[in-house]
């Protein structure tokens, strides 16, 4: 989910209730065993891993204060306890990150960050680069913040996923405009949240707009065929889409809707091509743990096949994690982000 000004809350609440009053039903339990909390990462709202060295990073930024500013934080998933460590680098002024994407392209290591540089008006795309490999120093190894990208068109990122230096998909959330004007499109569930892509030179448009655009994911088969896969919030769905290129241009064909019933976060992939994916099941319940950690927000977990079928593997009304995020698999566990409190949930599958 995007980020927001907690102040403003109250406004939301008045008028999303005329139109989600119906979205906040009873919650059937799903439980995974063997949970624990890692603490330390104020809303940590995205990860990626580095699979080869089992290093998970974590986009954290404290959203419930204004004006506060965010880390990245890393965790080693093959020590013991597991302890959240700040990636030592210089970051950019006025860092708040939410979508991350890591990539190894030919032992370069890159994490590309969303940043709102200021709330509803200015955003970016800051570039990390590993200088130096991970040692028993530094387990994460140096950094250095080496590139920001700004574009018309990134109008307000909420995800993104990098397929090579020269190959960037970004999920808006929401088109060109500030708060009120969100407000509106999401009052009426305008499409207006398009696909950014840039191709190492440029920015353009791939279109698709959906109301309250959310996770997205490039996939590569084994068979060599490339998927897009996309969350549409206020649709319930994830969106299915072939790529294309002709010509040296990318096209997106027509979407494939995979339906999940709430509204789907961020998209993650294991080792065997199954994404899972995270969904808030009350936008109500939601907006109020915006402003208030001990007022509960329901998360669901599910997974989708390569064949496009579907599993929920963990459901829980708030009081275990509230306002789930991401699910990402590493060695026979989950790990759980969401969007406000101070930890990460990990259990077993």
């Amino acid at each position: 989910m995007a980020p927001m000004r907690v102040s403003i809350l109250p406004l939301i609440f008045a008028v999303l209730g005329l139109v989600f009053s119906n979205c906040s039903g009873d919650i059937k339990d799903i439980p995974l065993k063997g949970c624990s909390k890692i603490s330390g990462m104020p809303g940590p709202e995205d990860l990626a891993i580095d699979r080869d060295a089992g290093l998970l990073y974590v986009s954290s930024h404290e959203r419930r204060i204004k004006d506060q500013e965010g880390k990245i934080y890393f965790l080693d998933l093959n020590s013991s306890p597991l302890e959240p460590k700040l990636l030592e680098v210089e970051y950019p002024k006025n860092f708040r990150p939410h979508g991350i994407s890591l990539l190894n392209q030919n032992g370069k290591y890159r994490l590309y960050v969303i940043s709102h540089i200021a709330l509803y008006k200015e955003h970016s795309i800051e570039v990390f680069e590993r200088t130096e490999k991970p040692s028993a120093k530094s387990k994460a190894g140096k950094w250095k913040h080496v590139q920001t990208l700004q574009d018309p068109l990134v109008t307000s990122p909420n995800d993104l996923s990098v397929a090579s230096e020269n190959e960037i998909f970004v999920s808006n959330d929401h088109g060109e405009g500030g708060f009120m004007l969100y407000l509106f499109h999401d009052l009426f569930r305008m499409k207006r949240s398009e696909i950014a892509y840039f191709d190492g030179k440029s920015w353009s448009s791939l279109g698709n707009p959906v109301s309250l655009g959310n996770g997205i994911l490039y996939v590569k088969r084994p068979d060599g065929k490339e998927i897009l896969y996309r969350s549409s919030f206020n649709e319930g769905t994830v969106l299915k889409f072939d790529i294309k290129r002709e010509n040296g241009k990318i096209k997106l064909g027509e979407p494939k809707s995979i339906l999940l019933g709430s509204g789907p976060d961020n998209l993650e992939i294991d080792e065997k091509g199954n994404i899972f994916t995270v969904t808030h099941p009350s936008v109500m319940k939601f907006l109020k743990h915006a402003s208030n950690a001990e007022s509960h927000s329901p998360t669901k977990i599910f997974s989708i096949s390569p064949d496009d079928s579907i599993l929920e593997i963990f459901s829980n009304s708030g009081e275990l994690i509230s306002a789930g995020s991401t699910a990402l698999t590493y060695k026979e566990r989950v790990y759980i982000a969401q969007v406000f409190n101070d930890f990460i949930l990990q259990c077993q599958l």
